[in-house]
């Protein structure tokens, strides 16, 4: 729940993961059936109060058109973005105070098996190590939220600190942060409530590919049947869900790159976000790594139409990344440089609400990476082919309540990716899939507090180019217990 700092605004949901209470306000639970809940009226900034009070709007399954996110507690109710709709912060002036914490304890274990022993590959690939191991993650997280709000128009801020469950005392560990907090959001919007607003700084864009109650992310679970540092000699690892999430995502590139988005907001049920990126990852050239300093340039428009029972959702995606950096030719001339890398993709998903009983949805995508060495396209080091590929994602979901306070759900997602290496004397190039279901047991104790069980499967099949290895599969079996903790 929100914690009101004198006249305190809503804040805004952790876009990372599944977030905060999408009813964010100290409105008191709700209890089924549906005749209970109750349409929040429409406060304007005109008609608010003078008082600087908390402003508390009820934001259940009752208020539609376009106010159903799903079932309560559900993961469309928790979607990051909430569906393209304004967070009720901007109602007045004042700073919100809110965040979230969680913590899973499980087990997973990777089985790795070419079911083919010619291999001619040495070693033999059925010698590859299986994985077993237990697995205890955690993430906390802070968020401040001040708005100034006069005659509907709004400025707003936002910031994430992040604290981490993997710590560790040792520099060399590159998995862990080393002891540091992190951030998640840092920007600032302005605009017209439920008209138009635009967000400058580090945020995520809209969803378009919903998931579920499983394949969280931050968990190894969402990676799934991979080869985890496991060398196969090929290079290959269980292909990631595209979701049009090539720019979707906060920038993670480095110094100078952050995301500039429009939203537009024509009817109650129609939303358009224009999302661009745009920056450098560095600022100079390192000598020691020989690191490259790269610019990001791109843009994400997406469009929700969303009408409670119903939501449709489509984007699609451009960027590029280029070097800083000039080239000289033969001649010592200065020029462009030639390396660039592109990445673009569209994705659709269709959502259905039947409130408050059951919600289930399907999703599809499909993404190209295309890269040009600086020897445009000779590539002297022949597995830099492998660096150009297509990905398609396929899935749906379906999340079930059961009694009051008990959610079940399941997923299942199937991805496959063709990249354009062709290994000497072969037809094919390397191709690899990737099965990832799940199965989800959620109570909501209090009203706070969220205990889920996710029980998960994939299967990944690696068939290299080259003719000389065997196709071998992966095949994961996990399960968790996560506790999430949203205020």
């Amino acid at each position: 729940m929100l914690v009101a700092l004198g006249g305190a605004a809503q804040a805004a949901p952790d876009e990372n993961e599944p977030k905060p209470p999408a009813e964010p306000e100290n409105s008191p639970q709700p209890t089924w059936p549906k005749a209970e809940l109750q349409p929040a009226s429409p406060v304007t900034a005109s008609e608010a109060p003078a008082t600087l009070a908390p402003q508390f709007e009820a934001m259940g399954a009752a208020t539609f058109p376009g106010r159903m996110r799903g079932l309560y507690g559900g993961s469309l109710w928790l979607e990051p973005s909430f569906h393209g709709l304004h967070w009720p912060q901007n109602i007045r002036t004042g700073l919100g105070v809110s965040g979230m914490f969680w913590v899973d304890s499980g087990y997973e274990s990777i089985n790795r098996d070419t079911g083919n022993e010619m291999s001619q590959h040495n070693p033999p690939l059925t010698q590859l190590p299986n994985s077993s191991m237990f697995v205890g993650q955690g993430r906390g997280l802070l968020r401040v939220t001040p708005a100034y709000v006069h005659d509907g128009f709004f400025i707003q801020g936002q910031a994430e600190l992040v604290g981490n469950l993997c710590q560790t005392a040792s520099v060399a560990n590159t998995v862990c942060n080393n002891g540091t907090f992190t951030t998640d959001d840092l920007w600032i919007g302005f605009g017209q409530r439920n008209l138009w607003d635009v967000k400058v700084g580090r945020f995520e864009g809209w969803e378009v590919y919903h998931l579920g109650m499983g394949l969280d992310p931050n968990t190894l679970e969402r990676l799934g049947a991979g080869m985890f540092g496991v060398n196969s000699g090929t290079g290959l690892e269980a292909p990631s869900i595209y979701g049009a999430n090539y720019m979707h995502d906060r920038p993670t590139d480095g110094l100078a790159v952050e995301h500039v988005a429009l939203h537009v907001y024509p009817l109650d049920y129609l939303r358009f976000e224009l999302l661009a990126k745009l920056g450098t990852d560095n600022y100079r050239f390192d000598q020691s790594t020989t690191d490259t300093p790269f610019s990001y340039l791109g843009g994400r428009p997406t469009a929700i139409f969303d009408i409670g029972w119903l939501k449709f959702k489509m984007g699609a995606e451009y960027q590029t990344r280029t070097p800083v950096l000039q080239t000289l030719d033969a001649s010592g001339q200065k020029k462009a440089p030639v390396e660039k890398l592109v990445q673009k993709g569209a994705g659709a998903s269709v959502q259905f609400v039947i409130d408050p009983i059951v919600e289930f949805g399907l999703n599809a995508a499909i993404g190209k990476q295309s890269f040009t060495d600086p020897t445009a396209g000779a590539f002297p080091k022949p597995q830099d082919w492998a660096r150009s590929y297509t990905t398609k994602s396929i899935g749906g979901f379906a999340n079930l309540r059961l009694a009051d306070g008990w959610l079940a759900g399941v997923g299942a997602h199937w991805t496959t990716q063709l990249d354009d290496y062709l290994a000497t004397g072969s037809s094919a190039d390397d191709y690899t899939t990737h099965l990832q279901g799940f199965a989800a047991l959620q109570y909501l104790l209090a009203g706070q507090l969220y205990i889920k069980a996710v029980f998960a499967y994939a299967r990944a099949t690696f068939q290299p180019s080259d003719i000389s290895i065997a196709v071998w599969n992966n095949d994961m079996l996990s399960g968790r217990i996560r506790l999430m903790y949203l205020y």
